[in-house]
């Protein structure tokens, strides 16, 4: 998943629904229930505030953190 400050701008144009629909997407695809993520309309607005102060030092972090998880062999 490449994260920049362009592919930010574009989640921050979504609504609330559509943004909570790509983050429970990404968990799914990265093997977290979305349904243990607990998203409610604080959780997106907070999301959503961090996503608009991430810096692009921030972003990679953010994408080497993912990346790295998504390669973490899962306990049966």
């Amino acid at each position: 998943m490449k994260l920049d400050k362009r592919m930010v701008n574009r989640l921050l144009t979504l609504d609330d629904e559509q943004l909570g629909n790509v983050i429970k997407s990404i968990a799914a695809e990265s093997g977290i229930d979305p349904a243990a993520l607990g998203l409610n309309p604080n959780s997106i607005e907070s999301i959503r505030a961090a996503l608009g102060m991430a810096r692009e030092e921030d972003l990679k972090q953010m994408e080497e953190i993912y990346n790295a998880y998504r390669h973490t062999p899962k306990k049966p």
